[in-house]
C-alpha cells in the first residue's frame, strides 16, 4: 500500500483509534506511521510518539532497527525459528481471513489439474499407431499438462498478492477483507502479471536444470553399474529440485515490491535478492512448510481412502468428497508461506529503510 492508501483509510477512523495505533508504533510499516503522524498532526493529536519533540527518538528508534536487524543475520537460525513462529501466529490470529483468500485459487488450482488429467487419459485412450502421430499426441498432451500448470500458477500468484495486501492493511491497522485484497491487485495488474509471468520462467528454468543435473546423476550411476530404486530416484530429484527453487525464492519478494510499493518489474526482482540475502534459512523453512505440507495435505485423503478397505460398493460420486477433502486440506497448509513472505517482505524493506536513513542522518 502507499501513503495515501494509509493516508485515506486514517482519515476515517476515529482519534481514539488513532491513539490506539500510535501506541503500538511497532506493529506498523513504515509508510502506516509516516501517513499516521501525519493524520494526528492534522487533527493536532499529540502523543509521545509523534510529538514534534519525539524526532530524537524515532532516530534512536531507526538506529535500534538497524541494531536489531544486524543481531538477526549474525544469529539466523534462531532469527529463522523466531520469524515462522510469528508467520504461525499472524496465520492463526486471522485464519479464515487468509482461508478465504486461499479457497479460490486452490480450486481452480485443483480443477485446472483435474481437467487435465481427464484431457489427456481420453487421448491416450484413442492414441493411433504410428511415429508421427505419436508425436504429434505427445506434444499435445504436453500442452495440455503445461496449460493447466499456467493457470495454478496465476492462481496462486493472485493468492500472493492478495495476501501481501491483506498482511499489509493488518499491520497498518485496518480490518482486511478477502475480497477487497483480491479486488486490490487489480490496481496494478499490468506489473504484476509481467513479474508473475518471470518468476514462472525462472521456475521452469529451474526445474529444466535440475532435470538435466538429475540425467547427469543417473547416467553416472549408470556407468557405475548401481541400479536406482524408487527411493534413490525420489532422494536425487528432489535433492536437485529444491535447492534450485530455493535459490528462485530469492526473487519471490518482487511480488510484494510490486503490490505493495508499485515497483517496476526489474527493479522489484533486484529488490527482492537484495532484501532476502542472508535468508536462506527462513526461505528453506517457508519453501519446506508449504509444499510439503501442501503435498501431503492433498494427498492424506486419497491415502486414507487406499488403506481402508471397505466391503461395500461406494457410490461414484464417492471421490469427488475426496476431492473436496484434499481442497480443504491445500486451503489450510498453503497460506503460510504466503504470510511468511509477505511478512519477510515487510519486515526487512522496513530494515532497510531504517538503514537508509542512519547512513543519510550519519552523511549529513
Amino acid at each position: 500500500m502507499q501513503i495515501a492508501d494509509f493516508v485515506k483509510g486514517y482519515q476515517a477512523k476515529s482519534d481514539e483509534e488513532l491513539i490506539q495505533l500510535a501506541a503500538a508504533p511497532d506493529q506498523l510499516t513504515a509508510e502506516a506511521r509516516i501517513a499516521l503522524h501525519g493524520e494526528l498532526s492534522r487533527r493536532q493529536i499529540n502523543t509521545a510518539e509523534d510529538s514534534p519533540v519525539s524526532q530524537g527518538d524515532r532516530d534512536s528508534n531507526d538506529a535500534a532497527q538497524v541494531a536489531v536487524s544486524q543481531r538477526l543475520q549474525q544469529g539466523e537460525r534462531q532469527g529463522a525459528g523466531d520469524f515462522v513462529a510469528e508467520t504461525l501466529r499472524t496465520y492463526h490470529a486471522d485464519f479464515w481471513l487468509y482461508f478465504k483468500i486461499a479457497a479460490p485459487a486452490v480450486v481452480v488450482s485443483t480443477f485446472a489439474i483435474i481437467t487435465s488429467r481427464h484431457e489427456v487419459r481420453e487421448i491416450l485412450r484413442h492414441l493411433p499407431r504410428g511415429v508421427e502421430l505419436l508425436a504429434h499426441h505427445f506434444l499435445e498432451i504436453g500442452l495440455i499438462n503445461y496449460t493447466a500448470w499456467f493457470v495454478s500458477w496465476m492462481a496462486f500468484s493472485f493468492m500472493f498478492g492478495a495476501t501481501c495486501i491483506a498482511v499489509d492493511e493488518k499491520a497498518a491497522g485496518f480490518t482486511p477483507s478477502a475480497w477487497h485484497s483480491w479486488l486490490n491487485v487489480r490496481e496494478r495488474l499490468g506489473s504484476f502479471l509481467r513479474v508473475s509471468l518471470l518468476l514462472l520462467v525462472l521456475v521452469v528454468f529451474a526445474e529444466a536444470v535440475s532435470m538435466l543435473l538429475g540425467a547427469g546423476v543417473f547416467w553416472a550411476l549408470h556407468q557405475w553399474k548401481v541400479h536406482p530404486t524408487g527411493f534413490l530416484i525420489t532422494v536425487v530429484s528432489y535433492g536437485l529440485v529444491g535447492p534450485a527453487l530455493l535459490i528462485v525464492s530469492r526473487f519471490f519478494l518482487a511480488v510484494p515490491a510490486v503490490v505493495l510499493d508499485d515497483c517496476r518489474v526489474w527493479q522489484a526482482m533486484l529488490r527482492s535478492a537484495e532484501l532476502t540475502r542472508g535468508k536462506w534459512l527462513v526461505l528453506a523453512a517457508l519453501l519446506a512448510k508449504s509444499l510439503i505440507g501442501g503435498y501431503i495435505a492433498g494427498m492424506c485423503p486419497f491415502w486414507l481412502a487406499s488403506v481402508v478397505r471397505i466391503s461395500v460398493p461406494l457410490p461414484s460420486w464417492f471421490p469427488w468428497i475426496l476431492t473436496i477433502a484434499s481442497i480443504i486440506g491445500v486451503t489450510v497448509v498453503e497460506p503460510t508461506m504466503f504470510i511468511g513472505f509477505a511478512l519477510l517482505y515487510l519486515k526487512t524493506a522496513a530494515s532497510d529503510s531504517a538503514s537508509s536513513k542512519a547512513l543519510a542522518s550519519q552523511l549529513a
